[in-house]
């Protein structure tokens, strides 16, 4: 029985050498976030706007003339971009 308890003992220790481990390790990378945030703060970047390039007429209609053969009508084109 003596073995019995002294392997309880051991996984209790590992155990609980590990949830210390882990904790210490979330602590610290907080830590380190909290740090590099406040002395390294991420420069704002302005979005950049581009103008979508227009889709000629007769594309656009031969897009959405295929698109209602293609489901007997029960779709229907809403949006159409060029990329």
């Amino acid at each position: 029985m003596n073995s019995f308890s002294d392997a309880l003992m051991l996984m209790a220790v590992g155990m609980g050498t590990v949830f210390i481990a882990l904790l210490l390790i979330i602590f610290c990378s907080r830590g380190l976030i909290a740090v590099i945030n406040r002395w390294f703060p991420e420069q704002e970047v302005a979005p950049v706007v581009k103008k979508a390039a227009e889709i000629p007429a007769k594309t656009l209609a031969a897009i959405t003339a295929a698109i209602n053969i293609a489901t007997n009508g029960k779709a229907r084109v809403e949006k159409v971009e060029k990329k």
